[in-house]
């Protein structure tokens, strides 16, 4: 099976890589990336079988990574490895067209397990997460309760890069959408946030622990 990792910790990236191939001998690593942006060319170019890949990639999320995948039609599996045990994160993984979820936290031979699900098409959520995800239903998005409840999964994408003080074009480069979507969506989030500036914007994301004041 042919993998392709992505994930911005070059240590962690190169420890999975090495303790997969030893694990499992079946396995080749064709690629590592480390970036949302290099990823999707990577998958574009070597069309591996599955992508490994993290959701926090510093500035573009893995999820919309994803999307972007899925709007191209790549056929790679993916599987999302990631620290984060937010519920919600699962649901907007799952909800852009990742096929499993899996958590750093799980030893190896639970993550190769994870992997191999994925590959035969099964599906894959860690256990913590199904149990979570069981117990919570209709539950806002955790973690992204309060003022950004009410916006929608590309709303908050583009609401984290704005707070982070991204320029509407590199956040058009960062999800892979036109400076025209940038736009639109900051104004629908403006309306929802009822702000009427990105001064205020900022002021509330700060107010809220979202951003350091």
């Amino acid at each position: 099976m042919r993998l392709l990792l992505i994930d911005d910790h070059n240590v962690f990236r190169e420890a999975l890589s090495a303790l997969l191939v030893q694990r499992d001998p079946t396995l080749e690593i064709v690629g590592e990336r480390g970036s949302a942006r290099d990823g999707v060319r990577a998958v574009s170019e070597l069309r591996p079988d599955l992508v490994v890949m993290d959701i926090m990639l510093g500035g573009t999320s893995g999820i919309a990574a994803v999307r972007e995948l899925r709007r191209l039609e790549l056929q790679s599996r993916v599987l999302m490895l990631t620290a984060i045990v937010e519920p919600g994160f699962v649901v907007d993984a799952l909800s852009a067209g990742a096929d499993g979820y899996a958590l750093k936290e799980q030893p190896v031979d639970e993550v190769l397990v994870a992997i191999h699900r994925v590959a035969r098409g099964l599906g894959y959520v860690a256990p913590r997460m199904e149990r979570t995800l069981a117990a919570g239903r209709g539950l806002p998005t955790p973690g992204l309760q309060g003022i950004v409840a009410s916006l929608s999964i590309r709303e908050r994408e583009v609401f984290e890069l704005v707070v982070a003080g991204y320029t509407n074009q590199r956040i058009s480069g960062e999800l892979f959408i036109s400076v025209k979507t940038v736009e639109t969506h900051r104004t629908r989030i403006n309306k929802k946030l009822r702000v009427h500036s990105t001064v205020e914007l900022l002021r509330l994301a700060a107010l809220h622990g979202l951003v350091s004041a």
